[in-house]
């Protein structure tokens, strides 16, 4: 990666995880941590400064790949929330080469598919430490477990650094045989786990996910000169994500973004928006889109926009729109009906 590769700041979430697990009391770290929050991304060399302040804190042998085991889908952003609701394996992770990028700029992976193996090489260009090269393989590694709920191990992992003193530490964390001085990442996965299914699999989300995928890489070409436009986008990413969780709360997406709840309403404020309108109108152009399709029950939408009771969703579109869900849906349907019945 160059100097300018970047990564989203919802990467930090990992190494806030583990400040907690371990119970390290650092508390100018985690504020630097939080700082960082505040921001939509980091330089890739930023993120790795902070995992070597991590060992040097405390030296763990192969920090890198345990930082990588307790990654969740969730901290890829929107990349993440988009692969989780995939039907396989094989279609999330193609999203992933397709979006690649917005996890890590400048990421070029290279795929090569057989009958029995499907192998996966990538370079660290720039940011070429061992902590580096331990994360990015153990990320990719958990990642694919997490999405199928099975750990079901690689055939083989590549290093590109020397072995160290304990080669048989990373045999045993990645439960399968190591290769070190590799000319690059390398994760040979079994061909079978591709066809394995994504039980949080949601078609409705992924179209919606895939959409705000394709905006924001159409962003990373032509950025947004005014600085609220860039905080929009990412508040409406968050929202999307929080309703796919059940938790809207303005205080729940501000911290996700890094804000202060106060701040938060601030920038809100300052710009001339609230937050009750933005996700009333997201929550609005989403249901009428959804009741064009007759498969999605009433309960299926009230929880795909992220109302706890169905009665909840029913009272807001009728205030929005005049009419409940079922005589906007019935209009919609019918007229579409006619037209077909006039062809």
């Amino acid at each position: 990666m160059s100097e300018q590769a970047v990564i989203p700041t919802s990467f930090i979430a990992v190494l806030q995880r583990y400040v907690a697990q371990r119970d390290l009391h650092c508390p100018e770290f985690s504020k630097k941590l939080e700082d960082f929050q505040s921001q939509t991304k980091m330089a890739n060399r930023e993120y790795d400064a902070l995992i070597h302040e991590l060992y040097a804190m405390e030296p763990v042998p192969a920090l890198g790949v345990k930082l990588g085991q307790i990654i969740q889908p969730k901290d890829f952003g929107i990349v993440g929330y988009l692969l989780t609701a995939c039907s396989t394996l094989g279609q999330a992770l193609t999203r992933y080469g397709r979006f690649q990028t917005l996890v890590l700029s400048e990421l070029s992976t290279q795929v090569e598919v057989s009958s029995d193996v499907i192998r996966h090489r990538w370079h660290l260009h720039g940011v070429d430490t061992q902590l580096s090269a331990q994360f990015g393989v153990s990320v990719f590694i958990t990642l694919y477990q997490s999405l199928i709920g099975k750990k079901i191990a690689p055939i083989k992992v590549g290093l590109p650094f020397d072995a160290p003193e304990n080669p048989e530490l990373y045999d045993e964390l990645f439960a399968c045989p190591v290769e070190f001085n590799t000319d690059c990442l390398m994760v040979d996965v079994p061909a079978n786990v591709m066809w394995m299914t994504i039980t949080s699999s949601d078609p409705y989300m992924r179209k919606i996910f895939d959409g705000q995928a394709e905006a924001m890489l159409k962003a990373e070409v032509e950025k947004p000169s005014d600085p609220f436009e860039a905080f929009f986008e990412n508040l409406q990413q968050h929202i999307l994500m929080a309703m796919k969780d059940g938790d809207t709360k303005a205080a729940t997406v501000a911290k996700q973004m890094g804000y202060s709840t106060r701040s938060f309403y601030r920038i809100l404020e300052e710009a001339g928006y609230s937050y009750r309108s933005i996700i009333s109108g997201l929550r609005r152009r989403l249901a009428k889109k959804y009741l064009l399709d007759d498969s999605l029950s009433y309960s299926d939408i009230s929880m795909l926009l992220g109302y706890s009771e169905q009665s909840a969703f029913s009272r807001a579109f009728k205030d929005w729109m005049g009419m409940t869900p079922g005589e906007y849906r019935m209009g919609k349907t019918g007229s579409k009906n006619q037209n077909r019945h006039s062809l």
